[in-house]
């Protein structure tokens, strides 16, 4: 048996050894599938060399940073991770058959590094420039900064930049050796690294073995007609410089044949000198360089430009006129426009004592000098206000004096007048506004109750208009008889001013009306009289008389007559049917607002019709003219008074014809005299053969005729 085990043992070494492993006992198989990031961002690092141990295989990450080892024996196995700009690291994992076993594993950078490749730099006599590299040997960007010790002859170019890792860079020196002092000079550059590590640090040197020298410094106290150049001797040279000044023009290098003016300074022991030029235009570019005199050779410095200013504009703000609760009116003068003009012009306020452009500023178009004003409609009350005028010219502000002012309010001024033309259910309300107020009042109108304090959460009345002066309103719907409270208001500013209150009571009038005697009375009729002296309030709607025989104080439930009016005066009603000889009760009355209202009541009797009774005719007989002849006939006619009626009756007698009822205006009248009752009798004598009468007897009151009845009776 144990030869056998060798035997399989010698074929499984020869097969590995062969890089063949199907012969491995596949439950003993395992494999490793892991990922490498870096420690610091946690991202995916590919191309990192994986190496296994024991085995000595090797594979490389992805681009995703993976990696994987297969046919791996159960066991602990060592995995070591390189890659340039990382360190080296090592991880042991243990495999096991079956799944694969993870190693996900994490790489660190190598920290960044700057080196230089030269570490001197020598500008000898006559060199203006010269370069040396820089190397990033880190793994990151690495930003720097060239430092060179506040030395005025020497500067680098780039200054500052950022070099990404692995990148070289070129940095170039110059010398200005128009200012480099005389001799040997010597300077340090340092490379400084403003993330990561290694500065670098690297020794200049130049020499300047030439004669005298000049450096124009540059110039100060510029203004739009002046500036001051200012020029220091760099080196006095030997023999020393015997003259030194500046000169200038328009045109770029003025020389001391080619200029505007040659400006000499006095000779000091200070090597720095100053020159004020004044007369300059202002917004114009001139060129200046420094100056100096040496064994009758002019050595000039550097040249510089400056541009005078330009000439200021002038601005004053004069007081604010104008002003009222919400507004004003900003004013300013503009003295000078300035050199180059103004661009802007216009007021800036504020709530403090010194108003900015970047307070309320508000802009106001025009160019020039003079006057210009600005109405501002927006301003809170009673508020202190502070006012500047400004210009910009070129981007910059100039103001103008400060002044201040105050806005200002006073409430309106109302007056509630007496209330006037009241009725039942309507009035006039009355007002007067003395002052508008400031702000003005935006409405006005009247507010009434029945209360004594009425409000505009009443009954609140707008009136049309504004300004001073008086105002009315006429009401309607009034209650009556009530008493009311008026007050005039006005809003100002969103509040209510009120002005006194006034009451007024609703009038409510009863309409008069007077019974006047009846007229016209017959038996059964009469005129009945009244008369209206107040239509009353409200005025009535209907009129008329209401009358009993039974009733002393007659109502509209007895026996009336009545029409539809309303205004005043005498009216009368004819009435009939009434009954002979009765007395009558009469009131005029007027129906107001629903309610009937009586006159005083009169009373009045109907007349009380006499009675007449025809008698029979006696004594009929023909009219005896003597010897035997007659001619015509002749009769007594008689009649008894039954009652002399109320009023008596004021005459009597009879009326005859040959119709049936005879009547005075129809037959033949014989009229007596004579009064009271009893019998009255008259003879006839010019009555006619063979012919039937009738007669009757009557008797009159006023023009009317009462008869009796009729009665016949014939001659023949």
């Amino acid at each position: 048996m144990k030869r056998i085990h060798l035997l399989c043992a010698i074929t499984m070494v020869t097969i590995l050894l062969g890089g063949c492993s199907k012969d491995i006992e596949e439950d003993k198989i395992g494999s490793i599938a892991g990922s490498v990031s870096d420690q610091t961002t946690g991202e995916p690092v590919p191309t990192v060399n994986v190496t296994i141990t024991p085995g000595g295989k090797s594979t490389v990450t992805g681009t995703d940073g993976s990696f994987s080892f297969l046919n791996l024996e159960q066991g602990e196995y060592t995995l070591t991770l390189s890659k340039e700009g990382y360190k080296t690291g090592n991880r042991t994992v243990t495999v096991r058959p079956g799944d694969p076993t993870s190693a996900h594993l994490l790489i660190e950078r190598i920290p960044a590094s700057l080196t230089a490749d030269k570490t001197a730099l020598d500008f000898g006599e006559n060199l203006t420039t010269m370069s040396f590299t820089i190397v990033n040997t880190g793994y990151t960007d690495l930003a720097y900064k060239v430092e060179t010790g506040g030395c005025e002859w020497m500067s680098a170019d780039p200054e500052t930049d950022i070099l990404g890792y692995g990148k070289t860079a070129t940095i170039v020196i110059n010398i200005d050796r128009s200012i480099l002092p005389a001799g040997v000079n010597e300077a340090n550059i340092v490379v400084r690294s403003t993330s990561g590590n290694g500065n670098v640090e690297i020794k200049v040197t130049a020499v300047n073995n030439a004669g005298a020298s000049v450096k124009t410094v540059g110039w100060e106290n510029l203004t739009s007609t002046s500036v001051t150049f200012v020029g220091e001797i760099i080196n006095p040279g030997s023999p020393e410089y015997t003259e030194r000044g500046f000169v200038y023009d328009t045109q770029s290098t003025p020389t001391v044949s080619n200029c505007i003016s040659k400006l000499l300074s006095s000779i000091t022991s200070n090597k720095e000198y100053r020159y004020n030029v004044s007369d300059l235009l202002p917004m114009q570019t001139y060129y200046a360089r420094a100056y100096i005199v040496q064994n009758n050779t002019v050595i000039y410095g550097n040249t510089i430009s400056v541009t005078t200013m330009g000439e200021n504009p002038d601005i004053s703000t004069s007081a604010v006129t104008q002003i009222g609760a919400t507004t004003a009116t900003f004013n300013a003068q503009i003295l000078n426009a300035g050199s180059p003009a103004y661009t802007e012009r216009g007021f800036c306020y504020s709530k403090n004592g010194t108003p900015t452009i970047s307070n309320n500023r508000k802009t106001v178009s025009g160019s020039g000098t003079g006057n210009f004003s600005l109405n501002i409609t927006d301003l809170e009350y009673p508020v202190t206000y502070y006012v500047r005028a400004y210009l910009i010219q070129k981007g910059e502000v100039f103001y103008g004096n400060t002044v201040s002012f105050s806005t200002s309010q006073h409430s309106t001024v109302i007056t509630t007048s007496a209330v006037t033309q009241i009725g039942f259910s309507t009035a006039t309300f009355n007002a007067s506004i003395s002052d508008a107020g400031l702000p003005a009042y935006t409405e006005r109108g009247f507010c009434y109750s029945q209360n004594g304090n009425p409000t505009i959460a009443t009954n609140r009345m707008k009136v049309n208009g504004s300004g001073t002066g008086n105002y009315s309103l006429q009401v309607t719907g009034l209650a009556y008889p009530t008493t009311y409270y008026v007050c005039a208001y006005a809003i100002q500013d969103g509040v209510a001013v009120y002005g006194n209150t006034v009451s007024f009571t609703t009038e409510f009038r009863t309409t008069a009306v007077n019974t006047s005697a009846a007229t016209n009375i017959s038996a059964t009729s009469a005129q009945l009289n009244g008369t209206i002296t107040d239509v009353g309030s409200p005025a009535y709607t209907q009129r008329g008389f209401c009358y009993s025989s039974s009733n002393s104080m007659p109502t509209i439930a007895n026996d009336k007559v009545n029409e539809y009016a309303s205004y005043a005066g005498n009216f009368n009603k004819t009435i009939s049917n009434l009954s002979e000889g009765t007395t009558y009760y009469v009131r005029a009355f007027a129906l107001q607002d629903n309610q009937y209202i009586y006159g005083n009541t009169i009373s009045f009797t109907t007349a009380a019709l006499p009675s007449v009774r025809t008698d029979a005719v006696t004594s009929l007989k023909e009219n005896d003219m003597g010897g035997g002849f007659s001619f015509g006939w002749s009769a007594t006619f008689n009649a008894t008074v039954l009652s002399v009626g109320s009023p008596a009756y004021s005459g009597r007698g009879f009326v005859y014809g040959t119709t049936i009822n005879p009547t005075v205006g129809s037959g033949t009248n014989v009229a007596l005299t004579g009064s009271g009752t009893g019998k009255f009798s008259t003879t006839v004598t010019d009555l006619s053969n063979y012919k039937t009468y009738y007669v009757r007897a009557y008797v009159k009151v006023g023009s009317t005729y009462i008869y009796g009845e009729s009665v016949r009776f014939q001659t023949y």
